[in-house]
């Protein structure tokens, strides 16, 4: 009992996944007997999904929407709730209100609307998980369109990357709350005391041209202050670094002062690794969405409709970091750079096989410099064998400084990248490196 908000807490040891069963609470009080019971209540795991309105996409919104949303006889096991879009000044110690209580998947509830109730990524993610795992899971949607993640962080974590606090934000891909930590107050901290198995989060659009270059700070402790909360929250009972599993951002059309502006927020979701888990960003994986572009999506084209590809993407890295299965989940990244300089070629090693899915000529660039001056050249692509790729640099009459493949907003059509893993059809995601460097995600500011 917590004497300063007159709220009790009852911790349950761990249940083996199932049901459903009937939970009942007594309590006497002399000679009165209060029982309340709950009935249905299943056992299992719990997600929580979160970002703006790529996550807030609901299942009518997605393509195939009429079959997907006849689907969920099977899935009764798999259980969904969605938070009310509100804001708080301070932190909440319980939500506001739902826009859906804990529910069973029906037509309706999945299909209410644009970007209302349940989260289409979510309760995909969440089906293809149960179609591995056979036991029950919980969904928890909490998002809001146009958000940048400011708002989704808490007072310390911002004021940790030094985040200035701004009266006025210029972002036009901004238009829901931006003020600082009033997401996480109203609509994050209230679940704190959950005990989940991970999260998924879809942002970054709201950040292309807001606090971008602070991105590579704001997220990675996003992240670690999240999995602090709830495992305190939890009396320890959320794993303090519980699997966190993200969107890499897709395509899409928008100003062209902002060229660059999304591949660097792309880079930035990955601490500028260029992939996940690393040092800065443990038992996090990612989905690189840089294929699944939507030119003609009746929501805009930073609205993809393939949400069933993406929560796939997801759903692999999750069985792989929280269920420990041995599989694929993330495209090739080149293991090492080799400059042949006397045939004019880049030799780029993978450690894994990769497939050629077509050839493309613009899609690598080779950073050419010659008096500290540099500039971006296409780098054809030349041979290529089941784990490695030659790029003809000729082009390059100077120094080749770096590489960089996918740094464009718009690298390819859908599901036409160069580079996919050739089993898994998992995409190479962009990379930037040092031609010097062995890996890619060690880079000096020449580089860029």
């Amino acid at each position: 009992m917590q004497a300063d908000s007159n709220t009790w807490t009852v911790v349950l040891d761990p249940m083996k996944p199932g049901g459903p069963y009937e939970v009942m609470a007594q309590q006497t009080l002399g000679r009165i007997n209060f029982t309340q019971r709950v009935h249905d209540v299943l056992f299992g795991d719990v997600w929580l999904c979160s970002g703006q309105s790529n996550m807030k996409m609901t299942v009518s919104q997605v393509f195939n929407a009429t079959a997907e949303l006849s689907d969920t006889a099977a899935y009764q096991s798999v259980r969904i709730l969605s938070v009310s879009s509100t804001q708080a000044q301070q932190e909440l110690e319980d939500l506001a209100k739902v826009d859906l209580r804990w529910s069973k998947p029906t037509s309706k509830n999945l299909g209410h609307g644009n970007f209302t109730y349940m989260s289409a990524v979510c309760w995909l993610f969440g089906r293809f998980l149960y179609d591995a795992l056979r036991y029950p899971v919980g969904l928890l949607s909490s998002s809001w369109n146009g958000t940048p993640i400011e708002a989704w962080s808490s007072r310390r974590s911002l004021e940790a990357c030094g985040v200035p606090r701004s009266g006025s934000m210029p972002s036009d891909l901004q238009f829901g709350p931006s003020a600082h930590s009033v997401l996480w107050n109203a609509m994050i901290h209230p679940l704190r005391n959950m005990t989940l198995k991970g999260v998924i989060w879809y942002q970054g659009e709201s950040n292309v041209n807001f606090n971008r270059d602070l991105y590579n700070c704001t997220f990675p402790l996003l992240i670690d202050d999240w999995r602090q909360t709830f495992h305190d929250g939890s009396q320890g009972q959320t794993e303090r670094f519980f699997p966190f599993g993200f969107v890499q951002l897709s395509s899409y059309l928008f100003d062209e002062a902002l060229d660059d502006g999304l591949p660097q927020i792309r880079w930035h979701q990955t601490a500028d690794f260029g992939y996940v888990p690393n040092q800065r960003m443990p038992n996090t994986f990612m989905a690189a969405s840089v294929d699944l572009c939507d030119r003609n999506s009746p929501f805009g084209s930073i609205h993809p409709r393939d949400k069933q590809t993406v929560a796939y993407r997801l759903h692999l890295g999750a069985r792989a970091l929280a269920y420990g299965e041995k599989l694929i989940f993330q495209g090739p990244l080149p293991q090492k750079i080799e400059l042949l300089a006397d045939k004019g070629l880049l030799n780029l090693t993978y450690s894994q096989p990769i497939k050629v899915q077509r050839r493309d000529d613009k899609i690598f660039e080779v950073s050419c410099c010659s008096d500290h001056q540099c500039k971006w050249l296409p780098a054809p692509m030349d041979t290529f064998s089941t784990q490695s790729l030659a790029l003809n640099i000729t082009s390059c009459q100077d120094t080749p400084a770096a590489l960089r493949y996918a740094w464009t907003p718009w690298p390819c059509e859908y599901k036409q990248c160069a580079l996919y893993h050739p089993t898994s059809t998992l995409p190479a995601p962009p990379f930037l490196a040092l031609i010097t460097s062995p890996s890619p995600g060690y880079h000096s500011r020449t580089a860029k």
